[in-house]
C-alpha cells in the first residue's frame, strides 16, 4: 500500500511540474531543465519502488498531457502457477496412519474402549446403577468395534490387521415411527470404491428401485469417505406398509457394482397392536359408563 501511495504522488508530482513546466520556461526560458527534474522524479520513483519489492507499475503517457497508474501483477500469476505446482508447504496437506506396535495400539485401545464405555453411563461415571438405560446392559463385542472404527478413522491402525473394518457390512434395518425405515452399514477400506446405492424392492415386484445414490446432491453424503469405519445412515421417508428387500451396492472406479449386503424387512400398519388395546380399553370404558349410568337410573329416589 506505501509502494503505490508513493508513486501515485510521484506521478501527481511529475504532472504538476510539466504543467508548470510552459510558465517558468516563459520566465527563466529554462523548459528542458524542469522536463528533465520531471524524469528525474519518476526514476527515483521507479528505484523505491523496487526497493519495496511491490509489484511493478507503468506510468504511461495519453492525449492531453495526463497521465494514467497501471497496475502489472504478475507476481500473482506466479504465485498461482507454484501453488498448482506444488507450493513448499503442500505436504502439510498430506495425511500419514499413525504406526503403532501391538502393544501401543491395545494400550490405545483400551483406552478408547473406556471412552466409549463412558457414553453409556450418566455423566460419563461408570459405576453400577449409573447406566443411561438401566435394562440394557453394555454390549462389550459392541463396544470394542466402536473403539476400532473410531481409531481407524483417525489414522491409527491395527498392526495386526483388522478384517472386522476392511470389507462393508453390518447392514442394520430399523422402523423410525410408523412409516420411516433406517437403513444403516459400516463402510470398510475405500480402496477403488467410489460410492454407495441404497435400493429396495417390493415382496412381489421383480425389480429392485433406486432410492438414493451418492450422485444425487441431496444424498452425496453416500460417497466413499476415506478411511474405514464409516457409519452411512439412510432414511427412507413415508414407506407403505408391507414386506420388503433392501440392499446397498457400491460401485468402484473400474465401473464395477456389487452388492454389499441385502436383508428382508416387514413394515407393520400403524397402530398395530396399541391400537387393538386403546381400542379394547376404549369398550370397556364405555361400557363400565354405561352400566354405571344404568344403575344410577334404577336406584330408588327420596
Amino acid at each position: 500500500r506505501k509502494a503505490s501511495q508513493f508513486v501515485c504522488w510521484s506521478a501527481f508530482a511529475c504532472d504538476c511540474i510539466e504543467a508548470m513546466a510552459p510558465n517558468v520556461s516563459s520566465r527563466h526560458g529554462q523548459p528542458r531543465v524542469m522536463r528533465t527534474a520531471a524524469w528525474v522524479v519518476t526514476a527515483i520513483s521507479g528505484l523505491h519502488l523496487a526497493s519495496f519489492g511491490g509489484s511493478p507499475f507503468v506510468s504511461s503517457p495519453v492525449a492531453g498531457g495526463s497521465r494514467s497508474l497501471r497496475s502489472v501483477r504478475s507476481a500473482e500469476g506466479d504465485a498461482k502457477q507454484e501453488e498448482g505446482a506444488g507450493g513448499p508447504m503442500s505436504f502439510m496437506t498430506v495425511e500419514q496412519d499413525l504406526e503403532l506396535s501391538p502393544e501401543e495400539y491395545a494400550m490405545a485401545l483400551e483406552s478408547e474402549i473406556e471412552a466409549q464405555r463412558g457414553k453409556y453411563y450418566i455423566n460419563g461415571v461408570v459405576r453400577p446403577g449409573n447406566l443411561v438405560v438401566p435394562w440394557k446392559p453394555v454390549d462389550e463385542k459392541a463396544l470394542e468395534k466402536e473403539a476400532r472404527r473410531v481409531l481407524n478413522k483417525n489414522g491409527i491402525k491395527d498392526p495386526a490387521g483388522d478384517d472386522s473394518v476392511r470389507e462393508d457390512g453390518d447392514l442394520s434395518l430399523a422402523p423410525v415411527g410408523d412409516q420411516d425405515v433406517s437403513v444403516r452399514w459400516v463402510a470398510g477400506e475405500p480402496g477403488t470404491k467410489i460410492g454407495y446405492v441404497v435400493e429396495r424392492k417390493a415382496k412381489n415386484a421383480m425389480s429392485f428401485q433406486e432410492l438414493a445414490s451418492y450422485e444425487a446432491m441431496e444424498t452425496s453424503y453416500l460417497l466413499v469417505k476415506d478411511y474405514a469405519g464409516h457409519v452411512y445412515d439412510y432414511q427412507d421417508f413415508l414407506v407403505p406398509p408391507g414386506s420388503y428387500t433392501y440392499r446397498v451396492l457400491c460401485r468402484y472406479r473400474s465401473g464395477d457394482v456389487q452388492v454389499v449386503d441385502q436383508k428382508d424387512f416387514v413394515l407393520r400398519e400403524p397402530g398395530g397392536a396399541d391400537g387393538l388395546l386403546s381400542f379394547g380399553f376404549f369398550v370397556v370404558l364405555i361400557t363400565a359408563l354405561s352400566l354405571g349410568s344404568y344403575f344410577a337410573d334404577q336406584s330408588p329416589t327420596a
